[in-house]
């Protein structure tokens, strides 16, 4: 199961009857207290602790977090400052020390990496505990690698920047915020329109995508964030992390007008996929469920149906990120639960058709295409480890992978595009990736770009920095989010 980072960052509660007593203060988190030898640490010495690196920890009752550590600028690991960095002949150590609220007040907390093998100066695995009053409370393992470009590529291969265009932020010195980044974008009617968590919306003319314009930028209320944005006859969709989905009036997509929220009730929505009439929203929380809407009336939506998958349990991670609807099924990037495939020839009666999962499954997007007598689903996970698998969903109680398109297992996958026999691939900090999918058995990389330099500005804040969402709208033309770098514009080269 996969642990939210929060978990690790933040605040554990103390046993019953612990009371801050001096005289009782341990030192688990003291470097002797760690049991490395059958580590072989001859290595470890070579190890260069600059850059950005990112990791993945597995605690010790299985679950697991991804994570980041930052040495340039404000040096971080996973958002806690680096308060000690050694690095020895058979030595790499980490360590951070902050306070933390307890119900007996303030106590400190120290959390400790230890390096146990390094295969190259840019990886190393150890363990890692975490202390509060000297008190082992957490612990486990980690793998560590740093970010840089995959070797022997260059800047880009048969793909072309158009342009670049920085998204405003509202604290342009914070140092590598996690929030209020660019995450999706949707392009109609000329204009891209760009969701960005806390910053709200942006929305730009791209009638000429050498030079887009700024239109305007919309503001979500205190604590909302949004995520995916879907236009469609005038209307926009919004999905809110607090307000489930937002409707505005963008007939003049310069000004555009608030109208309503649904359900009416508070629930978080992620994404939106709208099948002719009906508009199916991922909804991860409170109830991990997909709303379906009645969108005859576009602008005055009616709850349809509350989907919950069939046998998924949210209790282990089985929660819905993204949805997708065409020819009657509905397709469900259920995190640990995998991809879902329902039928929903009646919207208000989905039932499971099949479902596809593996061991430590993030599925987090899918993109689906015909292919001669086959349908395939193109399904992408979200973690540490995760790749793009090619999966004949054709009978969907008996879903095969095909084929596999993986890069390194510390970068992971944000979102596709399905273009005909091209398919687009927001590849985080490996950036973009185009693959000629028209042999579906045997992807073939026909292009890429790397968009990530660990030297821009809001780096190694997050796992999941980087190309965020691409969207390929048949102009000619591939839009694109960068974390940092905001939208990119830019066009195949033959």
């Amino acid at each position: 199961m996969i642990r939210p980072l929060v978990v690790f960052t933040g605040a554990l509660l103390l046993l019953a009857g612990c009371e801050k007593n001096e005289s009782e203060v341990r030192k688990d988190c003291e470097l002797e207290k760690l049991d490395l030898s059958s580590c072989d640490r001859s290595g470890l010495g070579a190890i260069q602790a600059d850059g950005i690196w990112n990791m993945e920890l597995t605690f010790s009752d299985g679950e697991r977090t991804p994570g980041v550590t930052r040495y340039i600028g404000t040096a971080e690991i996973s958002g806690l400052p680096i308060s000690e960095k050694r690095v020895e002949p058979e030595l790499f150590l980490l360590t951070s020390e902050t306070q933390v609220e307890t119900s007996v007040g303030p106590l400190p907390r120290k959390y400790l990496f230890a390096g146990c093998r390094s295969s190259s100066p840019t990886q190393v695995e150890g363990q890692f505990r975490r202390c509060t009053n000297g008190t082992l409370d957490l612990e486990g393992t980690f793998q560590s690698t740093r970010i840089v470009r995959r070797a022997g590529e260059a800047e880009s291969s048969g793909v072309q920047l158009v342009s670049e265009t920085a998204l405003p932020r509202s604290d342009p010195q914070e140092v590598a915020p996690t929030n209020g980044v660019p995450v999706d974008v949707f392009v109609a009617g000329g204009y891209a329109y760009i969701s960005a968590l806390e910053e709200g919306l942006y929305i730009y003319d791209i009638s000429n995508p050498a030079a887009p314009r700024r239109a305007l930028q919309l503001k979500p209320s205190e604590g909302d964030a949004w995520h995916q944005a879907v236009v469609r006859d005038q209307t926009l969709y919004l999905a809110s992390t607090k307000r489930g989905v937002l409707l505005y009036d963008v007939s003049n997509p310069e000004a555009p007008l608030s109208l309503k929220s649904f359900p009416a009730e508070a629930v978080d929505v992620r994404a939106l996929a709208f099948d002719g009439s009906w508009l199916y929203a991922a909804s991860p929380q409170p109830n991990a469920e997909v709303i379906v809407f009645d969108a005859t009336h576009a602008r005055e939506l009616t709850v349809a149906k509350r989907y919950f998958v069939e046998q998924s349990n949210p209790g282990v991670g089985d929660r819905p990120y993204d949805v997708l609807a065409q020819n009657g099924r509905l397709y469900v990037s259920h995190w640990s639960y995998g991809l879902a495939v329902s039928d929903v020839t009646d919207p208000t009666k989905p039932k499971l058709l099949g479902r596809y999962v593996y061991d430590n499954a993030t599925t987090r997007t899918a993109a689906v295409g015909t292919f001669g007598s086959r349908t395939l689903a193109f399904e992408a996970g979200e973690f540490w480890g995760a790749s793009l698998r090619v999966l004949d969903v054709t009978a969907a109680d008996n879903i095969t992978q095909v084929a596999q398109f993986k890069l390194r297992p510390e970068i992971s996958i944000r979102a596709l595009a399905l273009s005909g026999t091209k398919l687009y691939l927001a590849h985080y900090q490996d950036g973009l990736r185009v693959l000629d999918v028209s042999n579906p058995n045997e992807p073939l990389q026909t292009g890429y770009y790397n968009t990530w330099r660990e030297t821009d500005s809001y780096r190694g804040g997050s796992f999941y920095e980087g190309l965020s969402d691409v969207s390929v709208a048949g102009d000619g033309y591939i839009y694109t989010t960068e974390t940092s770098r905001g939208l990119l514009i830019f066009r195949e080269q033959p």
